[in-house]
């Protein structure tokens, strides 16, 4: 870690440690590590005491309400949030949740509407939240303050933007020893390029000391502790990894035909293929081949349905799965045998009550379904003419469940990443081990639910740093699992390396489309934008912020010729190329190279 320190400069009275701050643009409150607990002298409790009275645990009923935030230590000077987290039986946290905060000794220590609190004098106090029959408080005794010197490392002074900055100050007392959990305040202030078109916040500073620039320029990181305020300069320049996109070739999809997915797979044979499944007046699914001349269509086979929901593809073994919605109206698995793409052979069906099937996905010759929106299934495949159910996990209350909400489901080194619709996502161990889950005993790891939004699809990955990241594409509003007027949507993403406290961290939003569905290989991550058609989003190292904002857009690409508005709903990256499926005009291949290639 590279760590440059600067010195503080004393503040002469509280009254000026505000002056200093109001005027800056970004404003965050921290204890040294980020912790979410409070400590209490000398040997009282340092967690929240949680009354939850209603005994009603049925989907979106809330059961439990938690102090998150604070501060280790309480001292005469600090103003410090909290802020409360109420939950339903699932986990899922509802942000809508009505609020009363209060103290038990104003004039030791004060809390606003929002759980701000600030120390007054020395002296017990207690801070109480109350959310209808719930409640939750933590105590403190606040100190007088005995810090006199504070220092403020980084970790880098010339970053790209997007690129996190972890910010930590350090407190010393008269005898220039360190004093342990002080309560700091991080701000900033910008003089950054553009400023006076810049419709956005130049960049953002959290309660925990993370910095993220958004707009290039210079930027003082400034920490507060009470009565001392250090501050370091940051040069922030643009990240510039931008890469040409253009269109190889694309396979238009007759009649009135709709393109339902695309997936790329690498044969037997060693060529790249994709199965570009449709719907319409019946079923029908395309196998093409990928080459550098482009889309070559080579076999088509008719799928008894009136509608396609989903289908995936096992390279292993060369098996399609594909998710059919029948003339009686009910849906089911059907299989195919795709080892040569260029002989498509039905392997039968599959229904023993698997209801609503809004995804499949393919791992070890299993597949897993999410059904109605609430419950992953598990269908043995070793046998395609004798499939049978072998596990299965209940994530959502049939209540707060709707089948008419959007659903998927990936998996990734043994973890399924489950999206639930308006239940949120869901993470499933089915031989991961980290939650003792397998295929057939699969067991819940995590979830993540969001207030006003509808989860349609979640992707898994490990970042360099060793973060677990959990991307979602959600709908605002949406009802339907569609995208509501205006498109939306946007790719939420969450740190979920402690699942038991995910946190949002970032997104990534197309205001001029939408996002409907996402793929991730390594450090790149590729977003089928409806309206906006396809990108590639560089995801590195951490991630903060607006992602769309930061330069990490790597790639876009939308078609220039006059035809119909593009609407875009699956994205796959295959050998040399992305494939695409657009309802519009059919099946996309695009090709990126450097800027300035010919």
């Amino acid at each position: 870690m590279i760590s440059f320190v600067a010195h503080a400069v004393r503040v002469a009275r509280a009254s000026a440690v505000a002056a200093l701050v109001v005027p800056c643009v970004g404003l965050a409150q921290s204890s040294p590590d980020g912790a979410s607990r409070a400590q209490v002298r000398p040997a009282k409790t340092l967690a929240a005491t949680t009354k939850p009275t209603s005994t009603d645990v049925s989907g979106g009923a809330p059961v439990t309400l938690t102090i998150e935030g604070g501060a280790r230590r309480m001292l005469v000077g600090a103003t410090v949030p909290h802020v409360a987290r109420v939950r339903d039986a699932s986990g899922a946290e509802q942000r809508d949740a009505s609020l009363r905060w209060t103290t038990s000794d104003p004039n030791v220590a004060s809390v606003n509407q929002f759980g701000v609190m600030t120390a007054v004098r020395p002296g017990p106090v207690t801070v109480r939240v109350v959310s209808g029959t719930l409640s939750a408080e933590r105590r403190y005794v606040v100190e007088a303050n005995p810090v006199k010197s504070l220092t403020l490392s980084i970790t880098a002074d010339q970053p790209k933007t997007g690129e996190v900055v972890e910010v930590q100050a350090m407190a010393f007392d008269a005898n220039g020893m360190k004093v342990p959990n002080v309560p700091y305040l991080y701000t900033f202030t910008a003089a950054v390029e553009d400023s006076a078109v810049s419709q956005i916040a130049p960049a953002e500073l959290d309660q925990k000391g993370r910095f993220v620039a958004q707009r290039a320029g210079d930027y003082q990181i400034i920490a507060v502790a009470p009565g001392l305020v250090a501050h370091r300069t940051v040069r922030v320049s643009n990240r510039n990894v931008g890469e040409s996109a253009r269109l190889v070739a694309r396979a238009p999809i007759g009649g009135n035909a709709q393109l339902a997915d695309v997936v790329g797979w690498r044969g037997r044979d060693g060529r790249d293929y994709a199965l570009a499944c449709v719907s319409g007046t019946r079923g029908q699914l395309v196998t093409f081949e990928v080459s550098e001349a482009g889309l070559k269509a080579v076999d088509t086979a008719a799928v008894d349905a009136r509608s396609i929901v989903d289908c995936s593809v096992d390279a292993e073994t060369g098996m399609a799965v594909v998710v059919r919605e029948a003339a009686n109206g009910r849906n089911a698995l059907a299989m195919f045998d795709l080892s040569d793409p260029r002989t498509i052979k039905s392997l039968g069906t599959f229904d023993d009550g698997l209801g609503n099937i809004g995804s499949v996905a393919l791992y070890q010759r299993h597949a897993l379904v999410v059904s109605d929106a609430r419950r992953l299934d598990i269908v043995n495949l070793e046998d395609p003419a004798r499939p049978r159910r072998v596990g299965m996990l209940e994530l959502a209350s049939e209540r707060s469940a709707s089948t008419t909400t959007g659903s998927d489901v990936s998996v990734t080194d043994g973890v399924a990443y489950v999206a639930l619709g308006r239940s949120g996502v869901a993470l499933v161990d089915v031989g991961a081990g980290q939650a003792a889950g397998s295929l057939a005993k699969p067991a819940r790891i995590g979830a993540f639910r969001a207030p006003f939004a509808s989860t349609h699809a979640a992707y898994g990955y490990r970042s360099r740093t060793g973060k677990r990241y959990v991307i979602t594409s959600e709908d605002l509003g949406a009802t339907d699992g569609h995208s509501v007027a205006g498109q939306p949507g946007f790719a939420r993403i969450i740190d979920f390396s402690d699942p038991s406290k995910p946190e949002e961290v970032a997104r990534y939003e197309v205001p001029e489309g939408g996002v409907q569905d996402l793929w991730i290989d390594g450090e790149r991550l590729y977003v089928a934008a409806q309206s906006g058609g396809v990108r590639v989003v560089d995801v590195s190292a951490d991630l903060k912020g607006n992602l769309y904002h930061q330069g990490r857009e790597i790639a876009r690409f939308t078609p220039s010729e006059a035809g119909p508005t593009p609407n875009v709903v699956s994205v796959q990256p295959v050998r040399g190329g992305i494939l695409a499926a657009d309802r519009a005009s059919g099946v996309w291949l695009v090709r990126l190279s450097p800027k300035g290639a010919p």
